[in-house]
């Protein structure tokens, strides 16, 4: 074949293939403000779109030219709970217990309110600890829930559930978020049944006999609350959701007090959460923010679904699903890795304005090297960031268009400031920044919206004498040193690179080493091999994968840190 025309068909096919893949981000979405669906199982109902195979179809959401980018679903989890008065004092025992009348009249679950501290054994009284005892009527093989989510934010309250004779079936302090709690409780018996809301104390939270309202221990914590009883069936509420390769959706609950779940095309869980997890979504993000909101990113095409559980009553559900922002951009995102110290905005990340911070430099000899190895740990970082966030995304992820350059402050002009350029700063510590964390981002950003932030690796923790964090830890005379600092940092450096572009921390105590674990497993993140000592032969590379959320988060399922990255990372559309 003519070498003219076999290069005329190659550029024809890798522009098709180019228009395929940017096919979503290239047509606008349809004129108009979102869709509003309605849930289809009636609110008094359950168990008619409570499993991915029964989902409610949202065929009209989603990233194709002829769909709508947002959606919001009206629905209730039944039962639908009835608000009661508040119980009057003293409702500290079984036999003081404030009727809920659930299990009579039709009725399955309440909400109330209430303060912990005003009994005669609170605080103006002989201050053993203010119970508050609420009764029900409960079926065998119902599930019992108790929550005082929604409660004021520094009441840290305790639940209790006690059987008719006293015996306590099940308690929490903290399940409902923050200082609420949270519990679940299957019923084996059908009878009456006491909830009790305690005030969390350190001598004991709960009475030490619960047909005594004086037998508290003391110091209980006080303050308001808000409550929700329920004993029924548990009610799930699944939509359905076709996604393309890399878009990223978003969900979001006005209030607090239910879970939302992403499940994927397989059936497995994908992402949960029942708290807010879109603070560190900067402003440019179209993601939705809620009382409990999530993002995910799918490294596959496939039907998804979104379930809404663990709750009772009406619920607003925003949906928004999107192409990564990079698509749109107007030239690949950029990495410029500032070794050079110098004064730093530390605002954006959480510090309090202009910082002079110290360069790479003047850490060099805190790990037994000198000026002159300098560049060659530059070297080192650039090449260890350069595997991690170009090559083996490009080589490993569902998306064969990643496209991202990575510069650096010793061979190129400092272009921060322009559109599509982030930098990591690397340098600095606490004393000079006020930021007690290694790494520090300005953002997580699934789908990286804004191409234009900040992060920053300080040195100051990992350069010490000793400590977790230290990279003197791991090196011994047999050690590379030049390579394992470089190595090391090149990683923290690739870590905050994968909050800017929407990773989340992975959990550090997975046998999983990966470059997203939160602060913990060092010697893993650091890529320390079976010798324990850094710079060896047996190093081990570490890179994005599939891990654990950190616990920390409040997020479950398995994060894939890779394609997450990938996506945030993909080329702009022409």
């Amino acid at each position: 074949m003519n070498p003219m025309i076999r290069r005329g068909l190659f550029a024809a096919s890798a522009v098709t293939l180019a228009a395929v893949l940017c096919a979503p981000a290239a047509s606008a979405a349809p004129a108009g403000s979102g869709l509003s669906y309605t849930e289809s199982e009636p609110a008094t109902a359950a168990g008619r779109n409570d499993s991915p195979a029964t989902a409610q179809r949202l065929a009209a959401l989603g990233t194709a030219w002829w769909q709508q980018r947002t959606a919001s679903v009206h629905g209730t989890l039944s039962p639908a709970p009835v608000a009661i008065q508040p119980g009057t004092e003293d409702d500290g025992s079984i036999e003081l217990a404030t009727a809920t009348g659930i299990g009579s009249n039709g009725r399955a679950a309440i909400t109330t309110s209430g303060v912990l501290g005003d009994g005669p054994h609170g605080n103006l009284g002989d201050k053993t600890g203010d119970f508050d005892f609420y009764q029900l009527a409960g079926t065998a093989g119902q599930t019992v829930t108790v929550s005082t989510a929604g409660s004021i934010a520094s009441t840290n309250t305790v639940v209790g559930l006690y059987d008719a004779a006293g015996a306590l079936l099940a308690s929490d302090d903290n399940g409902g978020g923050g200082l609420a709690s949270k519990l679940t409780y299957t019923l084996t018996a059908s009878g009456d049944y006491y909830v009790v809301v305690a005030g969390q104390s350190a001598a004991g939270s709960l009475p030490a006999d619960p047909h005594n309202s004086g037998s508290g221990h003391g110091g209980a914590d006080t303050g308001a609350y808000q409550l929700l009883i329920a004993s029924a069936p548990v009610d799930k509420d699944f939509f359905a959701v076709q996604l393309a390769k890399g878009d990223v959706l978003g969900a979001a609950l006005a209030s607090s007090g239910k879970r939302l779940t992403v499940v994927k095309p397989d059936g497995t869980q994908a992402v949960s959460s029942d708290r807010i997890a879109s603070t560190k979504l900067p402003a440019s993000s179209p993601l939705p923010r809620g009382a409990v909101d999530l993002a995910y990113v799918a490294d596959r095409a496939g039907l998804y679904s979104v379930s809404v559980t663990d709750g009772f009553g009406p619920y607003d559900l925003t949906l928004g699903t999107y192409r990564p922002g990079t698509e749109s951009a107007a030239a690949p995102q950029t990495f410029f890795l500032d070794f050079d110290g110098g004064q730093i905005d530390t605002t954006p990340l959480g510090g309090s304005g202009v910082k002079q911070l110290s360069g790479l430099a003047a850490y060099l000899p805190n790990w037994g090297l000198t000026a002159a190895d300098e560049s060659a740990v530059i070297d080192k970082v650039v090449a260890v960031v350069t595997e991690n966030v170009r090559s083996e995304l490009k080589g490993k992820s569902s998306n064969p268009n990643v496209d991202v350059r990575i510069r650096n402050s010793r061979d190129d002009a400092d272009t921060f400031g322009r559109p599509g350029i982030s930098r990591v700063v690397v340098g600095g510590g606490t004393a000079e920044s006020g930021i007690s964390r290694i790494g520090s981002a300005q953002s997580v950003d699934p789908g990286n919206f804004d191409q234009q932030e900040t992060a920053l690796v300080q040195l100051d923790r990992i350069s010490a004498a000793g400590g977790a964090a230290s990279i003197n830890r791991y090196l011994s005379a047999d050690s590379d040193r030049v390579g394992f600092v470089g190595q090391a940092i090149g990683n923290l450096v690739s870590r905050e690179i994968g909050h800017l572009v929407g990773d989340y921390d992975t959990d550090p105590a997975s046998p999983v080493a990966n470059l997203m674990d939160a602060d913990g497993n060092f010697p893993g993140l650091y890529g320390v091999g079976a010798d324990g000592i850094g710079g060896t032969a047996d190093d081990v590379d570490v890179d994005f994968g599939k891990d654990a959320y950190n616990p920390a988060l409040g997020l479950t399922g398995t994060q894939d840190t890779l394609n997450v990255a990938a996506w945030g990372l993909t080329g702009p559309c022409s």
